[in-house]
């Protein structure tokens, strides 16, 4: 019978959590204890960073009782200290509100307002353990890549510090050509997995040339976005160009054989489109629309094109 105190986990977590121990990295972090955030990990870089749920706090957290600027936290080596900074609902450590600089000590609990979130000193296997749950929960059960909320909360961050650095940001929004006859004529495993394994080329080319910064997530459906950090419009239109092409002369094999056994291949296209940060967009949803735009334009100019 199954206990329902325990957790299933398969290979890739299995392989996740026993690497741990080597790939421990010496950097301090919180890991946000409540809301809709629970289990999100903040690496914490030396220096002063302010905390609150203005865009512009160095760490934007969004929660019941936080400050536009709530909280300012300076990170000096192994020091590591709090300072309110004149919050309405103060900020707590430990329990006691504070009235000047503290000094964080591994596994406080540090409550901002109603928002609690937990520091650790160094980057822990507590701490992975809570960002990995919290990926999982992020995560597009039928391809792996980040689903919308990730996106939406990876997307937000990103445009608020591409904008204090002064840093690029582009989108690339695409989706599989005609996938609605792949279901039609092939059925719905087949449209499953040409959906997978899409995105696995997909997701590929992201980290060969992008690196982790790099976000795919499947917006639902066949539509998907590719979130590039740090990469402006012609970098991006090439990527763009690469995902293209690899998935064009892909032969993805289907699930079923034909009469004489041999394994049946498909072929699929995308059209994409590609977009970057601009001054007057407003906000992320601004970019978003910008790179649909001109994947409609793709579709429009028939197809298997990108559009920037």
């Amino acid at each position: 019978m199954w206990d329902p105190s325990t957790i299933a986990i398969d290979k890739t977590d299995l392989s996740f959590f026993q690497g741990l121990d080597n790939a421990v990295q010496q950097r301090c972090c919180l890991v946000v204890y409540s809301g809709g955030d629970t289990g999100r990990q903040i690496t914490l870089d030396d220096g002063v960073s302010t905390v609150g749920r203005s865009a512009a706090a160095r760490l934007q957290i969004d929660g019941p009782g936080l400050s536009r600027l709530h909280a300012e936290l300076t990170v000096a080596g192994d020091e590591v200290t709090l300072r309110d900074l004149g919050s309405a609902n103060g900020s707590f450590v430990r329990d006691a509100r504070l009235t000047g600089p503290t000094r964080l000590r591994d596994g406080d609990l540090v409550r901002l307002g109603s928002v609690v979130l937990k520091f650790y000193s160094q980057q822990s296997m507590d701490a992975a353990l809570h960002d990995r749950v919290y990926r999982l929960a992020m995560v597009d059960a039928g391809t792996g890549v980040f689903n919308r909320r990730y996106l939406q909360d990876a997307l937000r961050r990103e445009l608020r510090l591409a904008r204090q650095r002064g840093q690029p940001l582009a989108v690339i929004s695409y989706d599989l050509d005609r996938f609605k006859s792949v279901n039609d004529q092939h059925g719905h495993a087949t449209g499953d997995l040409v959906l997978r394994d899409s995105a696995a080329l997909v997701q590929a080319l992201v980290t060969e040339h992008a690196g982790p910064a790099g976000v795919l997530a499947r917006l639902g459906g066949e539509e998907f976005v590719v979130l590039l950090p740090g990469m402006a419009r012609p970098a991006a239109l090439a990527l763009a160009e690469r995902l293209r092409a690899a998935v064009a002369g892909h032969a993805f094999p289907l699930p079923t054989r034909s009469a004489s056994g041999a394994v049946m291949r498909l072929r699929q296209t995308l059209s994409l489109g590609v977009a970057e940060l601009a001054p007057t967009m407003l906000d992320g949803c601004d970019l978003l629309d910008a790179a649909d735009r001109r994947l409609y334009q793709s579709k429009h100019d028939g197809r298997n094109r990108v559009s920037g």
